[in-house]
């Protein structure tokens, strides 16, 4: 291979390059066109060099022959090269770098975030949780209790729906030993499990479904003392308690009875028919000494801590019962009805259910708006307002037929007050025509006229008869036919009765806005209707009566 051919020197430029400039320089062998093609070659090289200065690093020294022989070998075709970055290329690697730890830096800070956000998360879904646990676990018994609250906040967190405004565990009570407990001997003496007392009392507070006949009567005793005791002020109110303990110390019976009335008057309206209650129910169990054996020394004794007074002051109060509280009459508590009862059918019931129901209604509301409410109360809700709508409805229909019967009464009353002003006229002409014969001769006459005035007056008095008795049978048949006729239209009624198909016929549809109105027009036609037809068959039974006693006379007559 000669290495000095000017085909190897346009292979490899680069390593020629100071010989072929002092060949260019000197020699005169090369011709005009291998100059230009070599000028050419080191353009395009250099061209190269600055596109690879960009990326890469370019070639420095020269090689010997030896490499290039190895280099043109077949072996090895790529040629061993010392590289180096530029400053441009450092420069990109370093940003990208500092872009990389800003991206990663970015990166943890969006990690961080995110950990904030999940544990801000989770705390939030915990509050939530704590939040409905403590909804769920917060008992209506904690934020409104009956136990221990004050009368009158007891009277409105437990009604009675009747209109009687004592706490409900204390009437349910009464109820229980007027009609159970009443004589079981040592009653109010012998104190109930604390247990079973505690469990009645922890469901009043949270207005569960309580049946007292499930407990014996200490048990029931003992729960009404401890409502009683649980009070935070007694019955007769600090400010009156020392008088009513003076009055009470008083010897003479007239003056200390009407000071206790006179303090009895002064009580505020819960304490005075609360404490009218439970002494006339002790009143009652006191009369019943001979089965219980509790005297009103001994219910004095029992109950003085009860009510936080002296048995003296208790044992007064037992003792003038009749007088302070005249009026009060212990009364059975009936609840309001339950879904799935019977409803009442008399207007006055159907308005006193409707009464306990707006007043349950009332009670409920009360409790939402405290936000305490559990899923039994809004059940019961939905069910008290279910059965209050069917109540105003009955009472609606009751109320429209109550005024159809009263108007149909009055045209009875009108027509029977029409019958009785002809019927006395009829009569007093007929006395007067049977008078007018035997005591118009009977003036200044003769024995003999007498007997035949007698005589006469027994032959009217026979005619009259007979013309009754002709009316009697007339009505009689009148009836008889009546009967037939109405027998006859039942048992059409019957017959269409049975050929009537279960397939309702095709009724218009109204719209639910007029329908109230049509229905208002509908009762009032029949209405009209009724008591048209009430008046004709008054006026044809009037005219039949006229008929049969006019076939009378005749036949009397003749």
């Amino acid at each position: 291979m000669d290495f000095d051919s000017p085909d190897v020197m346009k292979d490899f430029p680069g390593l020629y390059a100071s010989e072929l400039n002092k060949q260019c320089n000197n020699d005169s062998d090369y011709s005009d066109e291998n100059e230009k093609a070599m000028k050419k070659d080191l353009i395009g090289k250099r061209k190269e060099k600055k596109d690879k200065d960009k990326g890469y690093a370019a070639l420095e020294g020269e090689s010997s022959a030896d490499e290039n022989f190895k280099s043109r070998s077949p072996s090895k075709t790529k040629k061993a090269k010392s590289f180096k970055f530029s400053t441009k290329t450092k420069e990109k690697r370093d940003k990208s770098r500092e872009k990389e730890k800003d991206g990663d830096k970015k990166k943890d800070r969006d990690k961080k975030n995110d950990k904030k956000l999940d544990k801000e998360k989770g705390k939030n879904e915990k509050t939530k949780k704590l939040k409905q646990s403590l909804d769920e676990t917060a008992d209506i018994g904690d934020i409104l209790p009956i136990f221990g609250a004050s009368i009158e906040v007891a009277v409105e967190r437990s009604r009675c729906h009747d209109g009687v405004d004592i706490p409900l565990p204390v009437r349910e009570c009464i109820d229980y030993v007027e009609t159970i407990g009443i004589s079981f001997e040592s009653v109010y003496k012998i104190s109930g499990t604390k247990s079973k007392v505690l469990q009645i009392r922890k469901m009043y507070n949270q207005r569960g479904n309580i049946n007292l006949s499930d407990y014996d009567t200490p048990t029931i005793t003992s729960l009404l003392k401890t409502y009683l005791r649980d009070l935070p002020e007694p019955v007769f109110t600090n400010d009156l308690l020392i008088r009513f303990e003076e009055a009470g110390a008083i010897l003479n019976l007239n003056t200390r009875e009407k000071h206790l009335k006179i303090l009895v008057d002064n009580l505020p309206p819960y304490n005075k028919l609360l404490l009218a209650w439970l002494i006339t129910h002790l009143h009652n169990v006191s009369l019943n000494e001979k089965f219980n054996k509790m005297s009103k020394q001994n219910l004095s004794t029992a109950l003085n801590h009860t009510f936080h007074c002296s048995s003296r002051l208790l044992h007064a109060l037992l003792h003038h019962c009749p007088a302070l509280f005249p009026n009060t009459r212990i009364e059975r508590y009936v609840p309001p009805l339950e879904s799935g009862a019977k409803l009442p059918e008399h207007p006055v019931e159907i308005d006193r259910e409707l009464k306990k129901q707006e007043s349950l209604l009332t009670q409920i509301h009360k409790e939402m708006n405290v936000c305490c409410i559990s899923k039994q109360r809004e059940e019961l809700l939905w069910e008290v307002q279910r059965i209050i709508t069917q109540l105003k409805r009955k009472l609606k229909s009751a109320n429209k037929d109550k005024e159809v019967v009263e108007k149909v009464e009055v045209v009875e009353e009108k027509e029977e007050v029409k019958e009785e002003s002809q019927e006395p006229s009829d009569t007093h002409q007929k006395k007067q025509n049977l008078s007018s014969v035997p005591e118009c001769q009977c003036e200044d006459i003769s024995p003999v006229d007498i007997e035949e005035c007698d005589v006469n007056t027994e032959s009217v008095l026979d005619n009259t008869l007979a013309l009754l008795q002709l009316k009697n049978d007339g009505l009689h048949s009148l009836r008889d036919s009546l009967l037939k006729d109405i027998q006859e239209e039942r048992n059409q009624i019957l017959m269409l009765k049975s050929q009537l198909t279960p397939e309702m016929p095709p009724v218009m549809m109204i719209p639910n806005e007029n329908l109230d109105e049509v229905m208002d027009l509908f009762l009032k036609e029949n209405q009209i209707l009724q008591i048209k037809k009430i008046n004709l068959v008054r006026q044809i039974i009037e005219e039949q009566e006229m008929c049969i006693e006019l076939k009378a006379q005749i036949i009397s007559k003749s």
